[in-house]
Order: structure tokens, then C-alpha cells, then sequence
């Protein structure tokens, strides 16, 4: 596939600049992406952020120029990127677990970070249902909280709590929503550090005064691909995992498969009851694209 050539790629400009400064938009520049669409893919791929590959490459490099020589640590510390020892002992005792000076000893044990690789599998075993729409801007409001790590398991804390102390009915009170309405999920303010924030709201109604305590969020007009599944409700409050199974397919198999790049701007999960019952559901993940640009793919 064209995408796992063009990280390939990356990769291949990282491995040569290890020494160097690097920049985010120069490795996505060497796989003929934008930055944007290259941090979301490459987190999603590799479940690392570029920031900490780079991070991890450094020191396991500079822990093999260490171990069992006389090499300086200031020496390896600059080579690699860091201002100051102190910097770079701090980083490398983090990853390693010994200071900079004890691995220069013999019978330490260090970590190693081996150069990432891309192997192309046969997937798409099942079809994926998906649009394009285009979509007015709006404005939606919601509570919200920081999700610092894994999506997967800090979004169900996190909507499992506004179910219980009551903030899920007081926004569908401000709604004028019948209980049990259920709210869309905004991922937004996505990080180099692969944080992000996560609101679980609605569009604001016209005439209504959002209270100070919950999280105003303009949405721009985009396009976006549209994907959709179904889950079920366990519980009463936690989601089935079927929403992991989606996002994952979006950027292992349906964006390595089309020409086709995400851009800035909020991410949507609306959710719909598929009956009275109120266990079944209809997932739809919106995600904001474009077409890739031609200057791009051409660099």
C-alpha cells in the first residue's frame, strides 16, 4: 500500500537524522504528507507519537555508544540532541532505568528500541460502511475532560461518571431531551504528546444560556468521512467495543487504502438508539478530510 511506503519513508529520514534537529513537519514532509495527517496515522499505526520515537531512537542509540566504553557522556548527550547532562541523564534514566554513567558499565542491563517497520497485511475481510458529507459549522457544548494516554479506557471512566453524578441528565435537561437521549463524543485539541480533550455534549439550541460549568466548542464547516457500525449498551452505562474496532479499521485499512487525509478540526461520535429498548446502538464516527493535495504527494 502507498501509505506504508510513504512511512517507510519517514522512518528512513528519521534513521539519517538521529544526530540532527528534527522536525515533525520535515518527517512528514519525507513521506509526502501533511504533518497533520501524519501525527494522527502515525499514532494510530504505532500506538507511539513521533515525538517519542524520535525520543526512544535517541537513547537506545546513545545507550549502545555508552555501554562497556569510555565514551564521554557529554559527548553522547550533544550528539544526541540534548543541552545539558543533566537533561539527558534525566531522560536516559527514565527509559533505561540506570543513570548515563552506570551504563557504561559492564553486566547492565539497558532497553532497546528497534527502527519501526511497516509489514503489509491482508485485512478488509468485512466491508466498511462509510460517506462523505458536508457540514455547517455549529456551535456544541458539553462537559469535557483531558484525555492524557488511551482513549479506549479513559473515555468509558469519564462518560460512566457523568452518567452517575447526574451531568449527562442535566445537559439533556438544558436539551429539553427525554432521559437516556444519547450525547455525541467531540475529540478535539489533539497534541504532539498524543493527548487530546474529549467533550460529550450537543449543538447549543438557540435561546439557550450554556452555565459556566461545561465547555463551549465552535465547530467549522468541514467535510467529513463518515463511518458507521453498531454496539450495544452493557450496563447500562458502558459502551460496547465496538467503537475501538472502528477507529482502528479508519487508519490501518480505509486511509492506507484512499487518497484521501485528515485534517484539523474536531472528530464526532453520534450515537443513536436503534430502538425503544435503548440497548442497541448505530455508531457514526465523523473524521475531517480532504482530498490529498497534488504538491503533497508529489514532494
Amino acid at each position: 500500500m502507498e501509505i506504508f511506503k510513504q512511512l517507510h519513508q519517514s522512518i528512513d529520514y528519521v534513521e539519517r537524522h538521529l544526530h540532527l534537529p528534527i522536525e515533525i513537519e520535515d518527517i512528514a514532509r519525507a513521506g509526502m504528507s501533511s504533518k497533520y495527517h501524519f501525527q494522527r496515522m502515525f499514532h494510530a499505526v504505532t500506538g507511539v507519537t513521533v515525538t517519542q520515537y524520535v525520543r526512544n531512537r535517541r537513547l537506545t542509540l546513545a545507550a549502545q555508544e555508552l555501554a562497556g566504553t569510555n565514551c564521554k557522556v557529554i559527548d553522547v548527550a550533544l550528539k544526541y540532541g540534548y543541552e545539558s547532562p543533566a537533561a539527558f541523564t534525566k531522560a536516559f534514566q527514565r527509559m533505561h532505568g540506570v543513570t548515563p554513567l552506570e551504563a557504561k558499565k559492564m553486566n547492565v542491563k539497558l532497553k532497546a528500541f528497534p527502527r519501526i517497520s511497516f509489514q503489509i497485511q491482508v485485512r478488509g475481510e468485512s466491508e466498511m460502511n462509510y460517506r462523505f458529507v458536508e457540514e455547517k459549522g455549529s456551535i456544541v457544548f458539553g462537559k469535557s475532560v483531558i484525555i492524557h494516554e488511551d482513549a479506549y479506557k479513559e473515555i468509558p471512566v469519564f462518560v460512566e461518571g457523568i452518567w452517575k453524578d447526574g451531568t449527562h441528565g442535566q445537559i439533556l435537561n438544558l436539551l429539553e431531551k427525554p432521559a437516556g437521549t444519547l450525547l455525541y463524543g467531540y475529540h478535539y485539541d489533539f497534541a504532539e504528546n498524543g493527548s487530546r480533550r474529549y467533550l460529550m455534549g450537543a449543538e447549543v439550541p438557540e435561546g439557550i444560556q450554556v452555565p459556566d460549568e461545561f465547555t463551549v466548542l465552535p465547530i467549522p464547516d468541514q467535510t467529513y468521512a463518515v463511518f458507521d457500525s453498531r454496539g450495544t449498551m452493557a450496563d447500562d452505562v458502558e459502551i460496547d467495543v465496538s467503537i475501538q474496532d472502528i477507529w482502528k479499521r479508519i487508519y490501518t485499512e480505509w486511509f492506507p487504502s484512499t487518497s484521501f487525509e485528515q485534517v484539523e478540526g474536531p472528530c464526532i461520535e453520534k450515537y443513536y438508539w436503534v430502538d425503544e429498548r435503548e440497548k442497541d446502538f448505530i455508531t457514526e464516527v465523523w473524521i475531517p478530510v480532504r482530498k490529498m493535495e497534488e504538491d503533497i504527494k508529489s514532494l
